[in-house]
């Protein structure tokens, strides 16, 4: 299988910390081009993006696969999206309506 060229450049700006959350690696790589590598859907993809707590660490693995970036690099961006610009990693509202 051959990589989206845009992958590279997402690694590019990751490395240059142009890219600080997750949600802005999809300004640069559409969500449908990751959800078909990723062999998910396109409704699962939107919702994990929101969500980034709802991935699992395979997924994640993956996505750092694909990108060709450390993975504890997608964690950080994972953890920076879902706590906010918190730096002490403090617990958000888990409080959901379902």
């Amino acid at each position: 299988m051959e990589r989206d060229p845009r992958y590279k450049a997402v690694k590019i700006l990751i490395e240059g910390k142009h890219i600080t959350e997750f949600k802005e690696i999809f300004t640069h790589v559409p969500k449908t081009i990751m959800a078909h590598d990723l062999g998910t859907n396109n409704n699962r993809m939107t919702r994990l993006i929101a969500n980034v707590d709802q991935f699992t660490l395979g997924e994640l693995y993956k996505i750092s696969d694909l990108l060709d970036v450390d993975y504890k690099t997608i964690f950080t961006l994972a953890h920076t999206q879902h706590f906010g610009n918190d730096k002490r990693g403090g617990k958000k509202n888990l409080n959901r309506q379902f």
